[in-house]
């Protein structure tokens, strides 16, 4: 027996209006009833028909009789369609329930990527999930909430080798670099002795921030020493304020493509030798979502060289031989451009 199609009828979600209009005046043999099922008026009923004889030059309705009858060739049209209603309602059941199945997708991104990367990487796997979620914070607080159960899989710079129980993958590796005020009139060769004595404070990223302990492990291991009046959190903050000629700062490629009007506000230079370099990992809880960490680390690799590491070459092209991307095994770590010449003893790996 030919299954009716009705509001809950899964098939009738495919359905053209003026189809399923077809169908439910086949069911209801009413303009009347078929315009109550289905929400509209009996005169937006008769013109879908009226329109689809049109477009197929068939007679479905013999619209001369009182009560209405289908004609021939809308029976025949009708019991077409019927027939495949409960296949299709039967496949989509199908679906909806492997989907069902599917695990929920829970990222954490830290706040100098969530803008660049998350987006690339959700829509690279999202499709294998029931749903998403993506929340983004300092490394310290999203590592909380993947202790907590809230998240799966998280990207930040801070690797927390203390904690044994984390999976890590490698993704990228990009050099610092320093902003100044438009007008600083800075040599464009900087030293750390020219920064110092320039009579421009140095703006410092709050301890909140994975920055501010790149900053400070740096400057400890150079001996160096900047008066500072500022802290921030946020990279927005960062750039903003050294627009407005607060101070210069020490930060990364990624905060100038994260927010490229306020790039475009600051004076970009290389920092002087050595560079002090940040690494980004995609972390997991160990023996829980082995498969999930390499499938966002992968995603993550891809997003950094098609489409973040151009964008940072435009407003820093001197990085180049300093970019590095995961390699086949999880701990290598590769040139993303390795004809360019590079020397280790200039590099700082924080």
């Amino acid at each position: 027996m030919a299954k009716h199609l009705n509001q809950t009828s899964l098939s009738s979600l495919l359905m053209q209006p003026r189809v399923k209009a077809f169908c439910v005046l086949c069911e209801t043999k009413s303009f009347t009833k078929a315009g109550k099922i289905l929400g509209i008026s009996q005169s937006n009923i008769s013109r879908m028909i009226s329109d689809l004889e049109k477009d197929l030059e068939v007679t479905l309705v013999e619209h001369s009789l009182r009560p209405i009858r289908i004609s021939h060739a809308g029976q025949a049209l009708y019991q077409l369609i019927s027939q495949e209603i409960s296949t299709i309602d039967n496949q989509l059941m199908e679906l909806r329930a492997n989907n069902a199945l599917l695990a929920p997708l829970r990222l954490g991104f830290v706040e100098s990527v969530a803008r660049t990367m998350s987006f690339s990487v959700v829509s690279e796997i999202r499709n294998s999930y029931s749903r998403v979620t993506v929340l983004t914070g300092i490394s310290g607080y999203l590592l909380r909430l993947m202790d907590e159960d809230q998240i799966d899989v998280i990207i930040c710079p801070d690797p927390f080798s203390n904690r044994n129980d984390l999976e890590r993958r490698f993704i990228f590796r990009e050099p610092s670099i320093i902003i100044l005020p438009k007008n600083s009139n800075l040599p464009q060769e900087l030293t750390w002795e020219r920064l110092k004595f320039c009579g421009i404070p140095m703006l410092k990223y709050h301890t909140a921030n994975s920055g501010a302990k790149l900053e400070q492990n740096f400057f400890n291991q150079m001996g160096l020493h900047f008066v500072h009046r500022v802290e921030v959190d946020i990279n927005a903050l960062l750039l903003d304020y050294v627009a407005h000629g607060l101070g210069w700062a020490l930060t990364r490629p990624s905060t100038l493509i994260q927010h490229p009007d306020l790039a475009e506000k600051v004076d970009v230079r290389a920092m002087p030798l050595p560079l002090a370099t940040r690494e980004l990992y995609a972390i997991t809880r160990k023996s829980q979502h082995h498969d999930l960490l390499e499938r966002v680390a992968l995603a993550a690799k891809k997003c950094f060289e098609t489409e973040c590491a151009p964008k940072m070459l435009e407003k820093a092209p001197w990085i180049a031989p300093y970019l590095y991307v995961s390699g086949e095994n999880a701990s290598d770590r590769m040139p993303l451009y390795p004809h360019l010449e590079r020397k280790n003893e200039e590099v700082l790996v924080y």
